[in-house]
């Protein structure tokens, strides 16, 4: 759990650094998730952290705003309204604030407490793998936009591991069978990494930084993994729509 937990700071701070860089006038560029600018993103990480407190200090008691099939895009459209007017040094403050609460709870929490989330009950090693691959998420949609690359590094360990971990739930939202899956990973450094059964009839295999992206639904039309899949299942899977977190 601590070593999540530091990966996920290293994670939040290496974003934090580079938003810092990014000259003001250029917070209002879109980038390719839903059309958002630098300022949307920043405040709905941020907002993301406020109802993470609160899921963690309050039994999620936050959700009861956001009840029903639009309960995200409501969630989504407030976290927007509340940064779209503060300057961005402050948008960066207020998601400082708020990460830095919710690691100080994560920290003394025991990793299999269960907590609310949205719809789910997860443990809070889950939760924190999750909230790191979503950082790592937005870094790169923030990235792509100033036309800068984004360089993996072993942290993306994690990101994969949430990709596994939400297989079942993906393969849920795309109205297929699961079937238990093997992931065979190489990562920065050469690092390998392997999730799931050895045994398995389905596998993916290949580089980590494609698989990241696949799962987090950071793919381009021009995009071209380097994954191999052996098994119906798998095959299937790395064709379905994966959410972008």
């Amino acid at each position: 759990m601590q070593e999540i937990l530091s990966n996920l700071v290293a994670e939040q701070q290496l974003l934090d650094q580079y938003l810092q860089s990014i000259p003001v006038r250029n917070w209002n560029s879109k980038t390719s998730y839903k059309n958002w600018d630098i300022t949307a993103h920043v405040s709905y990480l941020a907002a993301l952290e406020d109802l993470a407190h609160n899921a963690l200090k309050k039994k999620g008691t936050d959700f009861n705003k956001y009840r029903g099939p639009k309960g995200l895009e409501k969630f989504e459209k407030q976290a927007i309204i509340k940064g779209k007017d503060m300057r961005p040094q402050d948008v960066i403050e207020w998601w400082r604030m708020s990460r830095a609460a919710v690691i100080e709870i994560l920290a003394k929490a025991s990793p299999g407490k269960k907590i609310t989330w949205w719809k789910n009950e997860i443990d809070c090693k889950t939760f924190a793998v999750t909230k790191l691959a979503e950082t790592w998420a937005h870094s790169l949609d923030v990235y792509e936009c100033m036309n800068k690359e984004y360089e993996d590094t072993t942290r993306v360990e994690h990101v994969a591991l949430y990709g596994w971990l939400n297989a079942e739930h993906a393969t849920k939202l795309n109205k297929g069978k699961f079937e238990n899956i093997r992931v065979e990973l190489i990562g920065p450094e050469y690092k390998a990494w392997q999730f799931g059964d050895e045994n398995s009839e389905n596998s993916i295999k290949g580089s980590a930084s494609d698989w990241c992206r696949v799962i987090t639904g950071r793919t381009s039309k021009n995009f071209s993994p380097t994954l191999t899949t052996e098994g119906e299942f798998a095959s299937k899977f790395m064709k379905y729509k994966h959410v972008k977190i």
